[in-house]
């Protein structure tokens, strides 16, 4: 029943359009909480961050718990996995993008971060054998990525910092492993069994990487922002690691171009803001990205998307 339904192209999409939403607002919530905390101190911010997914992983284990009536603890011979995923999506991916997003500027962040798309399906076809790498791939992620150039293009610099933007780079090459990994650990495990926990063993690691480099933040005024955070986290990743237990990898990555979109929107109605981008840019942007997801994911007569 789950595997129809999750399988099914429309449930799938949408769902996926949600993770990204959730994933773009959080982009506002995150600036508000540079309010309490010093967001060019990486340990911080590491600190800040490995608390939040100490809170999602509880949350996660724990109301699953609940409604299964018992505490749910992943089977020992999936405890590797558990770690590796929480490793290469959690421990690198935030440790290298936080410090790499330090030394470089936050609309080539935005551009680097999209081409977790390009990874995740070189990834699973070249590296794993899992999908077959076509040319309506290739052109649907050019397609996108575009879109997130040109909405980004106002304040693009071409500047290589060889630092920052390599730190990001292997980041989101961390976290495209990750997503190709949570597939393969999710069919052994139960997806939300090892979202939770892998959330919650990254978030212990960075916490203690952050405490110890005497990182640190005001708790009580970020508390609702702490608390906001961790849901989103606790929600969006959950649901994201079902996608992939059910989906092909790159057919839910594509839909990743939309979290820039929707940080820019929802940065502009909830901080008055728009980052500097033009509302036509941010329009051609969103066009292009739709395109890319329309693209992708056409397969005439064929209404699930376990297959390609």
């Amino acid at each position: 029943m789950i595997r129809k339904l999750v399988s099914n192209k429309i449930f799938a999409s949408l769902t996926a359009i949600f993770c990204c939403a959730l994933w773009g607002i959080s982009t506002p919530i995150v600036k508000m909480g540079y309010n309490h905390i010093d967001e060019a101190h990486v340990p911080s911010l590491l600190l800040w961050v490995g608390i939040q997914f100490i809170v999602a992983g509880f949350l996660t284990i724990g109301i699953y718990s609940i409604f299964s009536k018992k505490i749910l603890l992943p089977k020992k011979e999936n405890v590797k996995g558990v770690v590796i995923v929480s490793v290469l999506q959690t421990v690198l991916q935030y440790a290298l993008l936080y410090i790499g997003l330090s030394q470089t500027t936050s609309v080539k962040g935005a551009i680097l971060k999209s081409t977790d798309v390009f990874f995740v399906a070189l990834i699973a076809s070249l590296i794993f054998k899992m999908e077959k790498l076509t040319a309506k791939k290739l052109i649907s992620c050019v397609i996108g990525f575009l879109g997130i150039v040109i909405m980004n293009l106002d304040g693009l610099s071409f500047n290589m910092n060889f630092l920052g933007d390599g730190l990001v780079i292997i980041g989101i090459l961390s976290y495209s492993f990750s997503v190709i990994m949570t597939k393969l650990f999710a069919q052994k495990e139960n997806p939300i069994v090892l979202c939770g926990y892998q959330m919650g063993l990254g978030g212990v690691v960075l916490s203690i990487i952050g405490f110890v480099l005497d990182g640190k933040f005001d708790f009580v005024g970020m508390l609702p922002i702490f608390v906001g955070l961790s849901l989103i986290y606790a929600v969006s990743y959950t649901l994201w690691t079902i996608l992939l237990k059910y989906n092909p990898a790159s057919s839910v990555t594509i839909y990743s171009f939309m979290t820039p979109v929707f940080g820019v929107i929802f940065s502009a109605l909830l901080l008055s803001e728009d980052g500097g981008v033009a509302i036509v840019n941010l329009i051609i942007a969103l066009v292009l990205v739709c395109i890319g997801i329309i693209l992708w994911g056409y397969e005439k007569g064929n209404k699930n998307c376990t297959k390609q």
